[in-house]
């Protein structure tokens, strides 16, 4: 019988901090526990709202955020790629989205990015080019609001009198916590009251999980994430990432748990590790590894003998990071676990429930297959 995992897993919390995430969230060092207090976009003609037409929000860092009513954020600009999802999520149109990171449709499925951005023309996503800002585009875009994650994404707004929201709660890594969070802090900006939520899904997830769990006999099988591959660099989640938690909220062990954070590992390292099944987050896709990467011998590899080896999936946003699909990440890594104990035709009718509730999105076969199996026939990352 399994034990409940240690790390905090679906139902607990737990804090800490590790290596920058760049194409995914764009996170780096420099931590600042400042308050800020007197947003009031200065420069925006919608900004000049009397003070009783303003609210105070407290965003994930603590910061207190003057921001207008609701109905006069007609104009949102979208730093952090994954938020994108969870502004969908919550509001179920982006018209009112005038600037998103480039990211923001590359780390998505195509199919699924026309139908959540039906104008992707008229947003603009050269205000940023990897994670510099230029300020002048900023401020000619008239946002009435920006999210943001982390303070070196924030870096050069400073002096901005326009109200930004800080959607990263330091030191936290579960995705339980932090989807919920950020979900909960759109719906304050944009008070919004209605709607299935993501702690919903994670309650239905967790009790389902646990229950099935339980009832794996033998001992838990042996996991790698595989952060990036590229360049002969092999990186892996070690232990206080996304990807760890990913890995032993779905049964599995973390063969890379010895190490913290994002690391650059050697083969004789992965060779002694020997995991039953690697997902792989990006690089080169799960197909190479088993017909072979110049450089790289993995044929020695458990889960490549036993062709155990899987792409993260891509829908609104790629599922190795946190985003409004998350709960569904954990679903699809245990049927990939333990086939024998989690269907995986009853998952695949769970996605199509689960993008019709939160986007009222109705997924064919054919792009609920690409969004599962984003590399197939060998397409590259």
């Amino acid at each position: 019988m399994y034990a409940r995992h240690t790390k905090g897993g679906i139902s607990s919390e737990k804090s800490y901090f590790f290596l920058v995430m760049i194409t995914v969230l764009a996170v780096c060092g420099c931590e600042n526990d400042s308050t800020i207090s007197e947003n009031s976009s200065i420069g925006n003609e919608k900004s000049e709202l009397s003070n009783n037409l303003q609210r105070e929000i407290v965003d994930l860092r603590g910061n207190v955020v003057k921001v207008p009513s609701a109905e006069n954020l007609n104009r949102v600009l979208i730093i952090s790629p994954p938020i994108s999802s969870i502004y969908y999520s919550v509001l179920k149109d982006t018209n009112r989205i005038i600037a998103v990171h480039p990211l923001t449709f590359k780390n998505a499925n195509s199919e699924i990015a026309k139908k959540v951005f039906k104008k992707p023309n008229d947003i603009d996503s050269s205000f940023i080019k990897d994670f510099n800002i230029n300020i002048e585009s900023i401020l000619n875009l008239k946002p009435d609001i920006i999210f943001y994650y982390g303070q070196q994404q924030k870096k050069g707004m400073e002096n901005l009198n326009i109200p930004m929201i800080d959607f990263m709660k330091p030191q936290e890594r579960n995705p339980l916590t932090v989807t919920i969070e950020w979900e909960r802090l759109m719906r304050e900006v944009f008070e919004v009251k209605y709607g299935k939520t993501i702690k919903e899904e994670w309650d239905r997830v967790n009790e389902k999980l646990e229950a099935s769990l339980e009832k794996i006999e033998g001992e838990k099988l042996k996991g790698l994430m595989i952060f990036n591959n590229s360049s002969n660099k092999v990186i892996v989640s070690g232990n206080n990432t996304y990807g760890d938690y990913w890995l032993e909220m779905s049964g599995l062990i973390n063969t890379a748990d010895s190490i913290n954070g994002e690391k650059e590992v050697s083969m004789e390292d992965i060779y002694q590790w020997n995991p039953d099944v690697i997902y792989i987050f990006m690089g080169e896709p799960a197909s190479n590894y088993l017909k072979g990467i110049r450089g790289q011998d993995w044929s020695r590899v458990k889960a490549i003998k036993e062709n155990r080896i899987y792409d993260v999936p891509k829908g609104i946003f790629s599922w190795g990071a946190p985003n409004s699909d998350s709960p569904l990440m954990v679903e699809w890594m245990a049927t990939k676990n333990y086939p024998s104990y989690f269907n995986e035709e009853k998952f695949n009718n769970i996605v199509k429930e689960y993008y019709k509730n939160h986007y009222n999105i109705i997924l064919t076969d054919e792009v609920l297959s690409s969004i599962l199996q984003p590399n197939r026939e060998g397409e590259q990352q």
